[in-house]
């Protein structure tokens, strides 16, 4: 009977927190019993701590949010880095409605606590920052976002527009969205299209039109995104192929290169002379072309030759330009 009761008062506490306010004959026909009994269950939560208010316009009750979630093994440095991070989203141009639901629960978290612990937790957040790269800067897609996040959890196939290349203006296909990504400074949809019946990364800014559709779809059991993009420096260009690529750095970018983790295969040898040697295996040596000439003459591809020959024909080009 104890058992019962705790199941109902944790039931009582649920409907309460859930934004929207009842009168004590919903709250009875809910939890199935009284509404003498559930005066009683209100006055136990009262007694308890848990402050149920009273709603004389709307007529029922509710929980203030500092009484719902109290949050009393949250440690100040873990409310910290929760509302630096959350907080300094904001300074970047996100275009996802994730980094403001971010900064809305952090603001929630930092208000249930005890004024000195929030005020120490404030005090503390001057002294920090992060400071991100901007991205996705524009607005126009943020319902497309907000479709493809509701479709992806609610897993639901979803209708999608993209826009093409010069000789065609635009492509549709049925979309089973598995994950939403963020990669090279931009937002992925990654699903299996109706287009080839195979798993793809669509960049969200390239999108036009979405419609969320009735039918659902069920995510295989073999598809872990982790594995799926473990050797991917380009979503776009995600392949099955891999390439074992070996690069020299000299000790004047050494010490940067070898402190980041740019792939998760990467194996780094120490060389004479403060020089590295890097090796990775990745999927696609466009992109990682790209990060290799990012340290222009500090570096030189070793292997394989065909990216040693895509690099030489990148610079090349880049003489042409400059030729003059």
């Amino acid at each position: 009977m104890v058992v019962g009761r705790i199941h109902r008062l944790l039931k009582l506490i649920a409907l309460l927190q859930s934004g929207r306010v009842y009168n004590s004959a919903h709250l009875a026909r809910e939890c199935e019993v009284s509404r003498r009994t559930v005066f009683r269950d209100l006055s136990t939560l009262q007694e308890s701590g848990i402050y149920v208010l009273y709603d004389n316009v709307k007529q029922g009750y509710t929980l203030p949010w500092r009484t719902i979630m109290p949050f009393k093994d949250l440690t100040s440095e873990e409310v910290l880095a929760l509302l630096v991070i959350c907080q300094d989203l904001d300074k970047a141009i996100a275009g996802l409605p994730m980094h403001q639901l971010a900064r809305s629960a952090s603001t929630k978290v930092l208000n249930s606590l005890p004024d000195t612990l929030r005020e120490n937790v404030i005090n503390a957040a001057q002294s920090i920052s992060i400071w991100l790269p901007p991205i996705n800067p524009t607005i126009r897609n943020t319902i497309h976002y907000k479709n493809l996040y509701k479709a992806a959890i609610e897993k639901k196939n979803i209708r999608v527009q993209f826009a093409g290349s010069k000789e065609q203006k635009s492509v549709s296909t049925m979309l089973s969205p598995y994950h939403i990504l963020y990669s090279n400074h931009q937002w992925f949809v990654v699903g299996r299209s109706s287009l080839d019946r195979g798993i793809k990364a669509f960049p969200i800014l390239k999108i036009l039109k979405t419609e969320i559709l009735d039918e659902t779809f069920k995510k295989p059991s073999r598809f872990n995104s982790s594995r799926y993009l473990s050797h991917s420096w380009d979503p776009i260009q995600h392949s099955r192929k891999s390439h074992q690529v070996k690069l020299r750095f000299e000790s004047s970018v050494a010490e940067s290169v070898s402190l980041m983790c740019w792939d998760p295969s990467q194996e780094i040898r120490k060389l004479k002379g403060g020089a590295i040697e890097f090796r990775a295996e990745v999927d696609s040596l466009e992109h990682i072309a790209d990060w290799a000439l990012s340290f222009g003459d500090r570096v030189e591809v070793l292997s394989p030759r065909s990216f040693r020959d895509l690099v030489k024909e990148r610079i090349s080009n880049m003489s042409q330009i400059y030729h003059s």
